[in-house]
């Protein structure tokens, strides 16, 4: 995966000073171990059926060639970043807790996401991506002992869908998931961990100097955790000390299974919206005008037999930072769209 970095820095930022005429075409490449999304040749990113418990996608290039995710722990040679919470690979959905076991840590006595197929790749004019299937398999047994009998827990299907231009990429996000016993249902726990999720570039992390969270409810900071919003815009430099301002957006969509859930949002470089979780938030968030709103549903959901949960989020990597205004005008657009799977 570090062999496509280098040349698709040059080439995006070729494309970037040359304007819309070398926006090339778009392309998914299967590979044994990935799919590789690719715009005019050159790398955007790779779709990795596994990285330490999950599939995830990493890296992520975005305007100007940069790379906008944090790179450790799958390349843990990039100077100046801290190796804490190896978990945090790239974009990734999982859950720390789901029939009382957890999935978003790795380790002994946790679960994993395991990729079963490429259901289709996508490729159009101005798109490149997949549909996959995935399987949540248990640690062992229920008890979480070191040896025992894995079962399937959950049957997923996602979709990455990436496009843009140069002077943004966007990765639309959609994730199917139902019980994979049809006579057995399925209880997620409350919990702060989870569940779709970033990590951003380590000189972006919103305790260094130009790290800036934003939130549709106009929260900043350490404010947005905890709290509800359409949308949040993860904002600062990419390369430590540049003067250069790039985002991190991720929409929820109005028809996303509670669209209204909270944000795991930290100033240390984790970025994640949570539709469980409440009981570790309402406790701790700090008291701004959206504190105010308490969510209209218990933590956690207990998923039927038969029942499928629908989970859909535009994520937009960016120059410059949003302003309320914008980032809610980029919401509406996307919420004008439909989702894709079913």
């Amino acid at each position: 995966m570090v062999r496509h970095w280098n040349s698709a820095i040059v080439t995006l930022l070729t494309i970037a000073m040359s304007g819309p005429v070398a926006w090339g075409q778009w392309s998914a490449v299967e590979q044994p171990d990935q799919v590789d999304i690719l715009h005019a040749g050159q790398l955007i990113t790779s779709y990795v059926f596994r990285s330490g418990f999950k599939p995830v996608l990493w890296p992520i290039v975005g305007p100007d060639g940069h790379r906008m995710t944090r790179s450790y722990p799958i390349d843990a040679t990039q100077p100046g970043e801290d190796h804490d919470h190896p978990h945090h690979r790239g974009l990734w959905m999982t859950f720390g807790e789901v029939d009382g076991m957890d999935w978003w840590a790795e380790g002994t006595g946790r679960g994993t996401v395991e990729h079963q197929r490429v259901v289709e790749r996508i490729e159009t004019d101005s798109s490149a991506g997949l549909i996959a299937e995935h399987v949540w398999k248990s640690p062992s047994d229920d008890e979480g002992k070191a040896k025992g009998t894995v079962r399937d827990v959950i049957n997923e299907t996602c979709r990455y869908e990436v496009s843009g231009t140069p002077d943004e990429t966007i990765i639309d996000c959609e994730y199917v998931l139902r019980s994979s016993d049809p006579k057995r249902e399925v209880e997620f726990g409350d919990t702060k961990e989870g569940m779709f999720a970033i990590r951003v570039p380590e000189p972006m992390r919103g305790d260094k100097p130009g790290g800036q969270l934003l939130s549709s409810a106009g929260d900043r900071g350490g404010d947005v955790w905890g709290k509800s919003a359409a949308w949040v815009d993860y904002s600062g430099p990419v390369i430590a000390d540049s003067p250069e301002i790039y985002g991190i957006a991720i929409l929820v969509h109005p028809t996303s299974f509670r669209a209204e859930g909270l944000w795991h949002a930290r100033t240390y470089g984790l970025f994640a919206h949570n539709p469980f979780g409440v009981h570790d938030f309402l406790p701790n968030r700090t008291k701004t005008p959206s504190a105010e709103i308490i969510p209209a549903y218990e933590g956690g959901y207990r998923l039927a037999a038969g029942e499928a949960l629908h989970f859909c989020y535009r994520v937009i990597l960016h120059r410059d930072r949003w302003s309320v205004e914008e980032g809610n005008r980029r919401m509406e657009v996307y919420a004008s769209q439909q989702p894709r799977l079913r």
